[in-house]
């Protein structure tokens, strides 16, 4: 009988664990997921269909910068819980980290891990993360997630665009010096869409 192979399915073998050492890795059996995409900008009914589409595939969905809403819970998948500098989600009343409102989003058993917006290649204005909009400096970014991998015991990683090889050369030396490391690295690019620009830049979002 002819065995069907699905390229995409990843085998116990050869799953990507994220957060070995913490109490509750993610593991990764899909090669592709669904990157931040939030809710302000996609609306309830895009939302809903994304959560039950991609938990029908077995793969997971990030809910982007505007923070955890009902409808990405619908089809009861596995989350990637992305926080932006706007905290959504995980901030108190005066717009600072609550570290309580984190336990009670880490303690969801759909949200699987936890990813750190430190920038966007997509978008060329508006959405793109100036520099002066990231208040840690790098070590306090890598103390920060440790913080919060110890906090949730789920995995915590950060998405960055690279820009200048010098910068990564500090951030993987500070996380050496510091023996602290995140639990995984997005390396975000150009392709995907953005309505945070100008329509002249919008047209060529997504180029090389």
């Amino acid at each position: 009988v002819p065995t069907k192979i699905d390229p995409y399915y990843l085998s116990d073998d050869h799953a990507i664990k994220l957060g070995e050492h913490l109490k509750h890795p993610f593991i990764l059996k899909r090669i592709v997921g669904q990157s931040g995409m939030s809710y302000g900008a996609l609306g309830k009914n895009a939302i809903t269909a994304l959560s039950k589409g991609l938990a029908k595939a077995g793969t997971w969905m990030n809910t982007g910068e505007g923070g955890l809403s009902e409808y990405h819970l619908k089809g009861n998948g596995d989350i990637i819980f992305q926080i932006g500098p706007g905290l959504f989600g995980v901030r108190d009343k005066e717009g600072n980290f609550s570290e309580g409102l984190f336990k009670e989003v880490a303690q969801l058993s759909n949200v699987r891990a936890f990813e750190l917006k430190l920038a966007q290649g997509a978008k060329t204005r508006g959405g793109h993360m100036e520099a002066e909009k990231v208040n840690e400096e790098i070590e306090d970014l890598i103390r920060f997630v440790d913080q919060l991998q110890q906090l949730g015991q789920k995995p915590v990683g950060f998405k960055i665009v690279v820009s200048k090889v010098s910068e990564i050369e500090t951030l993987v030396r500070t996380m050496v010096e510091l023996d602290k490391y995140p639990s995984f690295i997005t390396i975000d690019g150009g392709e995907g869409g953005t309505g945070a620009t100008f329509q002249e830049l919008q047209d060529g979002v997504g180029l090389p």
